[in-house]
């Protein structure tokens, strides 16, 4: 249906996919020139002595100039198929040939951000073992002309992995798991909150540092040392003040978490092929990731104790090579334990659990305890530039949580290995189960601080493609027999790690 060997362009439309692609790279790098504008606009004000036609003429002629550039991309674009590699050529005055062999392609990926729904084109991303990024990317196909290039791409007859994905794309779809309204609610409404909490406190910060001398024109400051000099009892206004700040900043948390969720796992499908399974999801960014057991370096299971009581749980695959825009998606939410433990069978064979639970010597506690030093200083220091010397009210809040967190730690921490299969567990508020198989592992190494030396204390790091597992905090002697008997089993088993 469609002819490969000769070169062609995206879609006509490609055009205004470009120019939308442009358009956001611009105005994110001018943000805080943006910024700036609009509130000296607000406040009525010329900027860099311009009116506001002359302002707006410039805006025009930026746009203008984008969307030229984006003709000569579109103009420029062009790939084909010749014998077993492909072919891409683009640049408007630097120039640039790409060739890429069909048997060094990793992955193929389609997506779809918002505008591509809009104009009804996709996207296609194809990975080599070359780079942690794609390698190219072609923003503008029909969503039929993308599937058949995504299939002769992956014709070659080299790799058996290969052949087996264009004879998954062939078979006959199977929805094994899909997320209802229901589960993404609770699954948003359940996750770990510290992290959004940091994305809006870093917003914040960057809007404060931003409209600073505007923030100072409202006096907030003053208004709530005012507030604290009028009441005679500064102390229990000040710790209500603290706990109603909290309880605002986590329902903003957890009305963040929710929507974030809903927005990348919108539509949640997994679906079940005989040697592999398929993963489509999102609102404004829509993939679809083929995901093959051959290529999977480490699976994780994530939960707390709010996400069992719901019966949820969070599977995370990890590959070697991937984009990491786009690792984000390689996780399935709100599976239940049954749902768990199947997709792990299917995506890890010989998943084997029977070894005995091991744990980290406890001198990871008095690491932990020292390390808790760092966040506690921090909070302090902000605390007494804001609450001047009513500071140390903060660590009725921040002591308490710091130490739960190591009891939770180091509960949390343990490694179970056998012959083909490692399991660490890992996490304070999340629990983070940790599977990775044998025969994948690509380096074994040793670290011991001075400290840890002092008291024959080693930590192992065991590395796949995709990442390290570390096996923390135990003895020199169990240390030596881990790293003998992992390095045994990866010479002694000879299994591709791909």
């Amino acid at each position: 249906m469609y002819d490969f060997k000769n070169p062609s362009r995206q879609s006509i439309k490609g055009i205004a996919v470009l120019f939308g692609f442009n358009s956001y790279k611009i105005l994110k790098s001018l943000f805080i020139a943006i910024a700036t504008f609009s509130y000296y606009l607000i406040k009525g004000e010329k900027v860099f002595g311009l009116s506001l036609y002359q302002i707006i003429l410039a805006v025009v002629i930026v746009f203008l100039f984008i969307l030229a550039r984006s003709i000569l991309q579109y103009l420029n674009f062009k790939f084909y198929i010749s014998g077993d590699d492909f072919k891409l050529s683009k640049g408007i005055l630097n120039k640039e040939e790409m060739t890429v062999s069909k048997s060094k392609i990793q992955n193929i990926y389609i997506k779809q951000n918002v505008l591509q729904q809009i104009i009804n084109v996709v996207q296609l991303d194809i990975e080599t073992a070359g780079d942690a990024k794609a390698e190219v990317k072609i923003t503008a196909l029909s969503r039929n002309k993308a599937k058949a290039l995504k299939e002769e791409l992956l014709s070659s007859v080299n790799l058996d992995n290969q052949e087996e994905t264009v004879n998954e794309i062939k078979d006959e779809q199977k929805i094994y798991y899909k997320a209802s309204i229901k589960k993404l609610f609770l699954e948003g409404f359940s996750q770990n909150h510290i992290k959004s909490f940091l994305i809006i406190a870093g917003f914040i910060g960057g809007l404060y540092s931003t409209y600073e001398d505007f923030m100072q024109e409202l006096k907030l400051g003053d208004k709530f040392e005012a507030l604290l000099t009028q009441n005679s009892n500064s102390v229990s206004t000040l710790i209500f003040i603290i706990f109603s700040f909290l309880i605002i900043t986590l329902i903003i948390s957890i009305l963040f978490s929710i929507i974030r969720t809903f927005l990348l796992n919108f539509d949640l499908q997994v679906i079940e092929h005989k040697n592999t399974i398929e993963i489509k999801k999102g609102l404004f960014n829509k993939v679809a990731i083929i995901l093959s057991p051959s290529r999977i370096q480490n699976i994780e299971i994530v939960n707390n104790r709010l996400k069992r009581y719901f019966g949820l749980n969070t599977l995370r695959i990890k590959q070697a090579m991937v984009d990491k825009k786009l690792q984000k998606h390689f996780s399935i939410i709100a599976l239940d334990q049954l749902q768990v433990n199947y997709l792990v069978e299917k995506l890890m064979q010989r998943l084997s659990t029977t070894s005995k639970k091991e744990k980290p010597e406890t001198y990871y506690i008095r690491f932990l305890l020292l390390t808790m030093l760092i966040p506690l200083v921090l909070f302090n220091v902000i605390a007494f530039f804001v609450f001047d010397n009513y500071f140390w009210i903060i660590n009725l809040f921040v002591v308490p949580i710091l130490l739960l967190m190591i009891y939770l730690k180091y509960k949390k921490a343990y490694y179970k290995l056998n012959d083909n299969i490692l399991i660490v567990g890992d996490g304070s508020i999340s629990t983070i189960t940790q599977l990775l198989e044998i025969h994948k592992v690509q380096a074994v190494a040793t670290k011991q601080s001075v400290f840890q030396k002092l008291r024959n204390i080693i930590t192992v790091e065991v590395y796949t493609a995709s990442k390290a597992t570390k096996i923390l905090y135990v003895k020199k002697n169990r240390a030596n027999e881990i790293v003998n008997f992992l390095l045994y089993q990866i010479e002694s088993q000879r299994k591709d790690w791909m």
